[in-house]
């Protein structure tokens, strides 16, 4: 069952950043400073642009953990390899298919 996204808003994503399939769909952004399309992850209407990717469980909350820190929201991702971090970007737009 998918969620809806008044459950997702709910929900405490700095008590558990990690995302399930489901509540993230993926797309491209862009951003005012920079030209480039990024891959994104779209969450709650808000865009998270790629950060890095870890293998390990532990590193990938350290990593999070060191993002909040310094005042950026983060999430994390499950892969086939690892995890993947996403960093929320404010100001993104989506970027159409080229």
């Amino acid at each position: 069952m998918q969620p809806t996204m008044s459950s997702l808003s709910n929900r405490d994503f700095k008590n558990n950043p990690f995302l399930s399939p489901g509540e993230y769909c993926t797309c491209h952004i862009g951003i005012s400073e920079s030209d480039e399309r990024m891959a994104a992850i779209i969450v709650n209407k808000q865009y998270y642009s790629f950060f890095k990717s870890v293998k390990d469980r532990e590193k990938a909350l350290s990593v999070i953990n060191k993002l909040q820190e310094k005042g950026n929201d983060a999430l994390i991702v499950k892969t086939p390899k690892g995890f993947s971090i996403w960093v929320l970007e404010p100001t993104a737009y989506l970027c159409k298919s080229k």
